[in-house]
């Protein structure tokens, strides 16, 4: 045989060879695909997603989608504080008595219940419905701030409290920082546990914050970090 005609023969099964491979990814891809709208999660996604976000998502990321588009919620940022909270597990109680996908307290829960029709907070589905209203009404308690600013603002309200975050407030406010900024905030956070007492002092008549002394600053911050670390990557790889 000519060497042309070698090559040539080589060229042709070397692409039947590629064109067959092809065929077999593109099936397994098709097998891969998610059970519901692909508006929820691209294909391209699915390599990028961890286990833990892609069994959630198969369950729940069209309800957690519908959810946040109703209350006007990035439902990545939603997504990032469910993880952040229960890391994916519905039946989780806190050591402070805060219970599912979004650990809501008690109290907070059923306030929010009373308020949307809602029997059971524990239900997967309400407790979604009610943590994503929840971080509606943080974000909006920031709405004059901008950025990032606003939503790291919101998410540590979500951790410890709005009240806490009106004190930290007031202190950076004291010491002439801006209170519209989470940098000067979480340095207002550090400084409400109970060893600034000198510092309250001046800041309030009655010498302690307003919400009470406040040592879970390391906690709330950690979790802010966390929770956008989250969003930042569900925000790259996901679609709005």
């Amino acid at each position: 045989m000519k060497r042309p005609e070698v090559r040539g023969l080589i060229i042709r099964i070397s692409t039947l060879l590629l064109l067959g491979l092809g065929i077999v990814i593109t099936g397994k891809l098709h097998a891969a695909r998610y059970s519901y709208d692909s508006t929820v999660i691209p294909e391209a996604s699915i390599p990028k997603l961890d286990k833990q976000t892609y069994v959630f998502l198969t369950h729940y990321g069209k309800e957690l989608q519908d959810m946040s588009y109703e209350y006007g919620v990035d439902w990545r940022l939603a997504l990032a504080v469910l993880r952040q909270e229960s890391a994916f597990n519905p039946t989780v109680i806190s050591d402070k008595g805060a219970e599912g996908f979004m650990q809501l307290m008690p109290n907070t829960g059923l306030y929010l219940a009373s308020l949307h029709n809602v029997q059971d907070i524990t239900r997967p589905s309400d407790n979604i419905k009610l943590g994503v209203i929840h971080l509606r009404d943080m974000l909006r308690n920031f709405s004059d701030t901008e950025g990032d600013n606003r939503l790291e603002l919101a998410i540590a309200a979500y951790n410890c409290g709005y009240s806490r975050i009106e004190d930290a407030q007031t202190i950076s406010k004291f010491l002439g920082d801006p209170t519209d900024s989470w940098s000067s905030v979480r340095s207002g956070l550090t400084l409400l546990s109970k060893r600034f007492s000198p510092l309250h002092s001046h800041v309030w008549e009655d010498g302690k914050p307003t919400a009470g002394y406040f040592a879970g600053s390391d906690e709330t911050l950690g979790y802010v970090e966390s929770v956008m670390q989250f969003y930042n990557i569900y925000r790259n790889v996901l679609r709005r």
